[in-house]
């Protein structure tokens, strides 16, 4: 077990211990530390965190309120696992709005904001034969981010950005897979050279087939490997 973490060196002081342990745990559950389906046990995250049992049981309240856990009786707290269609779902939004971002960004976006795309995906393509999942997705989600906010800064960080945060865990990412990374690569870098080009239909297509795979990926390993029933308290990383 991990030594408890003193509070005081977070960078920015929390007001009370609770919102301490509420800001560690969600980010936990952001970059897929803890993985859905896992259970949060109070003991151990008091002892993790240094903290009391109180400000503990305070954080999983609000968590649960954001939708992030689930808490029964019987169980305790669960860290919110999506339900196969919902996941389906999301994909199929994320497909309408990442398209539709792509089509904009080609109208509204400078060269400026295209070579930075292009560093963007320098950055990951680097990062391509680290085998560390967990950051490449949290880098692949930047550079999904920063096209659309290209084409719609609201629409990217008022709607797209929460979505990712809430409901897609770094860790319960595909880049685990180095032919799934390599072909994903190709991808985005297909997706740029259609903005650089300047057409639209190109760019919106190429998005949306690119998401649609991620879809089609994502079915077969949802269908090889259910999510665990047993619990789980932290997901080690890569």
């Amino acid at each position: 077990m991990s030594a408890p973490q003193d509070p005081s060196a977070l960078t920015q002081a929390p007001v009370s211990k609770s919102e301490y342990v509420f800001q560690r745990l969600r980010q936990e559950l952001r970059d897929g530390t803890i993985a859905p389906g896992s259970q949060i046990r109070q003991i151990e995250i008091g002892e993790r965190y240094g903290v009391s049992a109180t400000p503990v049981r305070e954080a999983l309240r609000r968590l649960e309120a954001d939708g992030l856990i689930i808490y029964s009786p019987h169980r305790g707290a669960t860290v919110t696992d999506m339900a196969p269609h919902d996941l389906q779902d999301l994909y199929h939004f994320r497909i309408t709005v990442e398209s539709l971002c792509a089509r904009l960004a080609v109208e509204r976006g400078t060269e400026d904001d295209f070579a930075a795309l292009r560093r963007l995906h320098d950055k990951l393509t680097a990062l391509g034969d680290t085998g560390d999942a967990a950051l490449l997705s949290q880098t692949n989600r930047e550079f999904h981010l920063a096209i659309m906010r290209v084409g719609s800064a609201y629409i990217a960080d008022t709607i797209m950005r929460p979505v990712w945060e809430k409901a897609i865990p770094a860790s319960e990412s595909l880049w685990d897979d180095p032919a799934f990374v390599r072909h994903c690569l190709d991808q985005h870098g297909a997706i740029l050279d259609a903005l650089d080009a300047r057409d639209a239909d190109l760019a919106s297509s190429r998005m949306s087939d690119h998401i649609e795979g991620a879809r089609q990926k994502r079915l077969v390993r949802n269908k090889n490997n259910p999510s665990p029933s047993a619990p789980v308290t932290r997901r080690k990383q890569a």
